[in-house]
């Protein structure tokens, strides 16, 4: 089989014209197989070639989709799964974008651990919310043992000024109570 022709797509992708048929590879394939006008290519390399291909570009849409979306290793994971990808597969796929960096669960989690903390959020809660995300537990711990100070003391300031102007017409020993209770919805042990 040769190659008829070679052209470049506006997706970034290359199209391949191959006797009366048409392939979208990517450039890595372009490159690694030789993927040239007038280059011969045999049947089995240009089924090889589009098996790696098809890997290169679920790999790209998994990365795409952690970054856009700011999604950890289990919900890209899940995220592929959805889309009638092989388990074994999307797994492998997820391996090796944590391998690479490109997923980091960690500075993912000590991130949300942070924002939550800004918003009024307590420890416990924040846990919780992490757990909800699919954080594994050492993970989790990592992040919380990273929160700032500064951080948890933003959130109460802020959930305690919410919370003094719908308290401002009772009196103090319900103001405490109200208090307490409000603080340990939100997950914090002590106010």
């Amino acid at each position: 089989m040769i190659i008829s022709d070679l052209k470049k797509s506006k997706s970034g992708l290359y199209t391949v014209y191959i006797d009366q048929s048409s392939y979208e590879v990517t450039e890595e394939s372009v490159l690694k197989y030789r993927l040239f006008k007038g280059y011969e290519i045999s049947e089995k390399e240009l089924a090889s070639c589009i098996a790696s291909d098809d890997l290169v570009k679920i790999k790209r849409r998994a990365y795409l989709y952690s970054l856009k979306y700011v999604k950890n290793s289990y919900e890209t994971l899940k995220y592929l799964t959805e889309r009638e990808i092989p388990f074994s597969t999307a797994k492998a796929i997820v391996e090796d974008l944590r391998k690479e960096g490109s997923i980091d669960d960690l500075t993912l989690a000590k991130g949300f651990a942070s924002s939550l903390a800004r918003s009024s959020n307590g420890v416990y809660q924040i846990r919780y919310k992490l757990k909800n995300r699919h954080f594994d537990e050492a993970t989790i711990n990592l992040a919380l043992e990273a929160l700032s100070e500064e951080d948890i003391e933003e959130g109460k300031k802020k959930l305690y000024k919410k919370l003094e102007k719908k308290l401002e017409n009772l009196n103090d020993f319900e103001k405490n109570r109200k208090t307490k209770e409000y603080f340990y919805r939100h997950g914090y042990d002590c106010f």
